[in-house]
Formats: C-alpha cells, structure tokens, sequence
C-alpha cells in the first residue's frame, strides 16, 4: 500500500521533480537523477503513511540524487572524444594521442609480421609506395 503512494506521487510530481534535478544537476543528468531518485526510494522500502510524507521523501530523494550527479561530475570529469576518438578539446591531446597509437602499431608490427612483410608495410603505409613500385 506503501509503495503504491509513493509511486503514485513520484509519477504525479514528475516534471516538477525533473525541473529541480535539472537545476541542480543540469538537464542532461536531469533524468538520471530521478531515476537513481526513484530506485532509492524503492530500495529502502520505507513505509510511507501519507501522500504528504511521500511528497517530502520524493523531494529530497530527487534533490540529494542530483547533489550526488554532480559531485561526480565534478571529482570525474568526462573527457568528450570526437568521432576519431580524440578528445575534442584539445589539440595537443590529440595528437599526442595519435603519436602512442602511431607507435604502437609499428611495434605490434614489427613483432608480428615477418621481416619481408614489414618491409612492404613499411613502405606503403608509412612512406607512401606504391605497390607496382614494390613489386
């Protein structure tokens, strides 16, 4: 019977919780936030004995969910990466980023293919031969 309160209330206040997530957490986490919000309440399992109470509960689960998003947010920054997977931001970390993986597979390569093979790797993919040239 609870739970039925409390459902019916989070549903009811939803846009108005949304809008106070948003808030503090920003739209993006908005969402995030009443559902982490929603599960907590769930997961406590609290008897609630009035619509009143279940206001008040759904209230500060919703607003300390969102408090937590971004704590998180802040003590772990994302990195947002373009679509070469670069971080977009920055230039320098790009390639920076380019360079390591540059070298890694010339060094994968070179353990892996036979020295024939990475000769011919080595021509056309680095130094730009053709393969009649190589041939």
């Amino acid at each position: 019977m609870s739970t039925d309160i409390l459902t019916s209330t989070f549903e009811r206040l939803r846009l108005r919780l949304r809008c106070i997530a948003a808030g503090i957490a920003g739209d993006i986490d908005a969402d995030d936030a009443l559902h982490d919000a929603f599960c907590g309440l769930w997961a406590r399992h609290r008897d609630v004995e009035s619509s009143v109470e279940a206001i008040k509960l759904s209230y500060a689960a919703v607003r300390n969910s969102a408090i937590d998003l971004r704590r998180r947010a802040k003590s772990h920054p994302m990195v947002y990466l373009d679509e070469g997977g670069y971080a977009a931001e920055s230039p320098e970390y790009a390639e920076r980023e380019r360079r390591i993986t540059y070298q890694a597979v010339l060094e994968l390569s070179r353990r892996v293919l036979s020295e024939r093979q990475f000769e011919i790797f080595n021509l056309h993919d680095i130094e730009g031969v053709g393969y009649e040239e190589i041939a």
